[in-house]
């Protein structure tokens, strides 16, 4: 048993829990299947004897195991297995095998040093606060009042009727002593019959989430029926105390003295377990606002603005900051005071932790420290690190073209959602095990929905090519993926909506069958999934351009088509798709204060929210984010697909893409989309397939204009020369190097046990010298420096060991050095680490320019070998190892006389090993990109 390698175990399963990118093992450990097949197949044995039951027969006839097993544990079925040998063992030699010996081995293998503690965020309405626990039974109610009040019965028509304060507060009472509800039981609480639907209730939602706080606390085995005897106050105070008091012993006592609690349900009481985090307020805001939640049966936004906070959507707003800010000449009114105030800007962005306080963790408050530390900082990386990149790229902006009068952002896809929100999407959907299966063989997927659906859409298209004889097209495929859809929602049938007609998977593929928009696009420019359904063209040529409940008269005239049975069929679809066949959807669609236009100009999600919020700082008078399905729609009516060369597909092989989006976002306004909308209504009233037949372009030569642009384009890769990365592979091999695996390419590295450690006594030579123990493999390269030598070019290679070597032998010898001079130290401009004169330093994604087959070419860092090579790959192209291993894979399958992915076969890319030598023959020379795209090339200089 590795004990190094389970001995993270607990801290890594308690990270990766609740994460989205998950990986395989942690997938299967929390699969109960998995687990049951594993212990089941040991059956009284210790796990590892089913490492044996994987065994292969080699050629002389011996068996040994098969290392690519599909068995993983974790520390729980470690430690089981622990006490089994130890109490098998224990039978044998009871003196040996004690209690005290047992205990203390246990202890060096499953001790692990207890996590970091995560620090509390800013309150959003009081960012001088700290936000108050999950667990806090305060914390727990605001979500429930938050929840039920916005909980709806679904009448005749799906109309939606709120709940009586009666009602709401029946629910609450049982929600209080219950971790969780199911609406069967919610419907029998309040007297509903068992057809009645609520709001929420979806196939992917049964239940409301009760005080998960109180229903454990409230257990008989902790406070009992006392829990609910102490106020709401006093609750308060011992879950405070049960999260903060980190000693036992004292937690022990407090609950003694503090609740009148026996020690063993002390004992109990401390070590139960709660909800891990905190919400988004603190304890004032909360004590302020669940009030007025319980007054009324009122959603959030109003009791927010009862209890005399700003909606978290208008708070923000640039300070006034002598020599810092300046005066936009631009007047607004507050809402709250009705007074008139001029709007101020930053010259220049800030550090965004600086202002926008509400959405960091505290910072240490010292003007010495680095701005994360001292003003604190988002805790989502990804978020951190793209907010300082709109900081330097928007600064950079400023200093070249200066203040702008108008701010559009579209952030990409990946980035709109916080991690709760893409967690839910990960959950939604039917997932096979054949298909999970499928994807867990595969080591090369990070996502696994972005996998399944890669998976799905290929049997989709598979199948469509079998019952069209050819290669199914955009039209084809969108229907294909809502008859998945609409099997999963019907079990197994497919129906039109409106007709109940069954639609057969050959039937969806003819002219019979069609796409509805559910709700008009002409009036929403909805496109997406949830807004659309299968249904026969007779259905939708009747229907028109109208929501469902306009047409309904029309449907049992002409038809006999009821719209009772209608909301029956959709009566168990997920709720953003099930409200647009209500009377009232269109209502619920637009809202009460925001039309169409407005929200199809502006994305609400949360990096967007974010961004718009920070950028308000240099544009408070003109800042919005739109919404990246309205861009995927105008560029291709703009016929801007094709100027990245993809035969009228989005290239996202090339950075460049994203430029081209720039270039539609430039010229969104409302006068476009009202131009869209006509021509959308248009083309559904020629009945056209078409969203839009044809759409004016913004001017007469925009489309050569936006090819100019990004034809001459430099992509900006930001650099990244820190030396921290991984030095070796987990194998540990032979220490004397002698490794057939490892001597082809590159170098174990022999390591002597510690001086002083108990170790080193039994690691020595013949003669009473230390000698290695074992040797690791240097896996990855820092850098490669190009030095003249005899008056040529020769790569001397940095590994990342090496690089570690020469930062730590600095620190020692410059005591109290910084991080910074340290890594200066390691990247001098003009020696090498081995003395010799440097003509360049070359690091992952850095990039050179070269003269190849007579065209000087841009390029970047791909990979740096071992050997010396360095390949490179163009500035502008993304993915390529992925597109490279589809092409060696489709060119096999082509050979082979299989079917084949065809774009991936003729996927043209440049990717080139060249030495250093041969960098001199190319004239390469290092350059810079700024992140604004400005090309600095010192040109060659031999």
């Amino acid at each position: 048993l590795d004990i190094g390698l389970h001995q993270s175990d607990a801290v890594r399963e308690k990270l990766v829990c609740g994460t989205v990118e998950e990986g395989r093992i942690m997938n299967l450990l929390r699969c109960t299947d998995y687990r049951g097949k594993v212990i089941r197949s040991a059956e009284g044995q210790t796990v590892r004897a089913r490492y044996h039951q994987d065994k292969i027969i080699k050629d002389d006839g011996k068996s040994k195991i098969n290392k690519y097993y599909d068995l993983y544990i974790d520390r729980a079925m470690i430690e089981a297995e622990f006490d089994a040998l130890w109490a098998k063992q224990a039978k044998l030699n009871p003196t040996q095998f004690n209690d005290k010996a047992r205990d203390d081995l246990k202890d060096v293998l499953l001790h692990q040093r207890p996590l970091k503690p995560v620090k509390a965020g800013r309150c959003t309405f009081m960012p001088e606060e700290e936000r108050a626990p999950l667990a806090l039974p305060s914390t727990q109610r605001f979500r429930m009042y938050q929840e039920v009040n916005n909980l709806r019965i679904l009448r005749e028509g799906l109309k939606e009727i709120p709940l009586t304060l009666q009602q709401r507060d029946d629910l609450i009472a049982a929600l209080e002593t219950k971790s969780k509800l199911t609406f069967t039981q919610i419907k029998k609480l309040l007297c509903l019959g068992g057809a009645v639907q609520f709001n929420f209730e979806d196939p992917k939602r049964q239940e409301f989430k009760g005080n998960t706080t109180s229903a454990t606390l409230g257990r008989a085995e902790h406070f009992g029926d006392a829990w609910f005897k102490f106020d709401e106050a006093k609750q308060d105070a011992i879950v405070m105390q049960l999260v903060k008091e980190e000693n036992e012993a004292k937690l022990i006592r407090w609950l003694q003295d503090e609740t009148g609690v026996d020690e063993q349900r002390a004992e109990a009481i401390a070590n139960v377990g709660l909800p891990e985090g905190y919400g988004s307020l603190c304890e004032k805001a909360l004590a302020r606002i669940l009030p007025e939640l319980k007054r009324d049966v009122i959603t959030c936004d109003k009791a927010v603005q009862t209890a005399g906070f700003e909606h978290h959507s208008e708070i923000g707003g640039c300070p006034i900051i002598p020599g810092r800010t300046f005066d936009t000449g631009i007047e607004r009114i507050n809402k709250q005071t009705g007074v008139i105030e001029k709007l101020h800007a930053f010259h220049e962005l800030p550090y965004y932790g600086e202002y926008l306080q509400r959405h960091v963790g505290f910072g240490s408050g010292k003007p010495e420290d680095v701005p994360e530390k001292r003003y604190g900082k988002i805790a989502n990386p990804t978020v951190h690190v793209g907010l300082n990149q709109i900081r330097l790229v928007v600064n950079a902006l400023i200093g070249r073209y200066g203040h702008p009068s108008e701010v559009i952002i579209e952030v990409a896809n990946e980035l709109k959602r916080p991690v709760d929100h893409r967690k839910k999407e990960f959950r939604v959907g039917k997932i096979s095990k054949e298909t999970m299966r499928r994807y867990c063989s595969c080591a090369g997927c990070v996502n696994v929905r972005q996998a399944i659906n890669q998976e799905l859409n290929k049997e989709l298209r598979a199948t469509a090519f079998k019952i069209l004889g050819r290669n199914p097209g955009d039209y084809d495929m969108e229907k294909m993926r809502l008859w998945k859809e609409a099997m999963e929602l019907n079990g197994a049938v497919v129906t039109c909506p409106y007709s109940g007609e069954t639609l057969g998977i050959e039937a969806i593929l003819t002219a019979a069958v069609e796409i509805d928009h559910i709700l008009p696009h002409s009036i929403t420019l909805d496109d997406g999934m949830a807004n659309k359904v299968l249904c026969l063209r007779e259905a939708n040529r009747i229907k028109k351009e109208r929501p469902p409940t306009e047409a309904k008269d029309d449907f049992l005239r002409l038809n006999d088509w009821k719209y009772e049975d209608i909301l029956a069929r959709v009566k168990n679809w997920p709720e953003q798709k099930r409200y647009r066949f209500g009377a009232d959807a269109m209502e619920k669609w637009k809202g009460r204060a925001d039309t169409f236009l407005a929200r199809a100009l502006n994305d609400t999600r949360h990096l967007s929210r974010i961004a718009s919020e920070y950028l308000i700082f240099i544009c408070p008078q003109a800042t919005r984010t739109i919404p990246g399905q309205m861009t995927a729609m105008l560029r291709g009516k703009f016929g801007l697909n094709d100027v990245l060369g993809l035969h009228g597909e989005k290239n996202r092989n090339d950075h460049r893409h994203h430029a081209v989006d720039a270039c539609v976002i430039g010229v969104t306004d409302q006068g476009l989309l009202q131009r869209f909308a006509k021509a959308s209504a248009s083309a559904r009233e020629q009945q056209l397939n078409r969203l839009v037949e044809s759409m004016p372009l913004p001017w007469n030569s925009y489309r050569e204009h936006v090819q100019r642009a990004v034809e001459n384009i430099w992509v900006s890769h930001k650099p990244d020369h820190d030396y921290q990365d991984e030095m070796f592979d987990q194998t540990i091999y032979n220490a004397d190097g002698f490794s057939r695996i490892a001597a082809k390419v590159r170098t174990v590295i022999p390591f002597n046990a510690r001086q002083g450690s108990s170790s080193e006594q039994r690691h020595r030579g013949n003669n009473g010298q230390p000698k290695p123990y074992k040797g690791l493999l240097s896996n990855s390269n820092y850098c490669i420096e190009i030095v003249l030598s005899e008056n040529n070019w020769e790569g001397e290679v940095i590994p990342t060991f090496k690089a570690y070597e020469i930062v730590r032998e600095f620190k020692k010898q410059h005591h109290g050095c910084t991080e910074e001079q340290a890594l200066a130290a390691l990247r001098s401009p003009t020696r090498s680490i081995s003395g010799k004169p440097l003509v360049m330093r070359l690091s992952i994604d850095d990039t050179i320019r070269a003269e190849i087959d007579g065209v000087i070419e841009t390029l970047q860092v791909l990979k740096i070998s071992s050997s010396g090579s360095i390949t490179f790959i163009r500035v502008n192209e993304t993915n390529i190892p992925g597109r490279y291993n589809a092409k060696l894979a489709a060119q096999k399958l082509a050979a082979e006389g299989k079917e084949f992915d065809e774009g991936a076969l003729n996927d043209e890319f440049f990717q080139k090993a060249i030495s250093a030598g041969s960098l001199r023959e190319l004239k390469a020379r290092r350059v810079t990109i700024s992140p604004i795209g400005e090309l600095h090339d010192p040109g060659f200089k031999g």
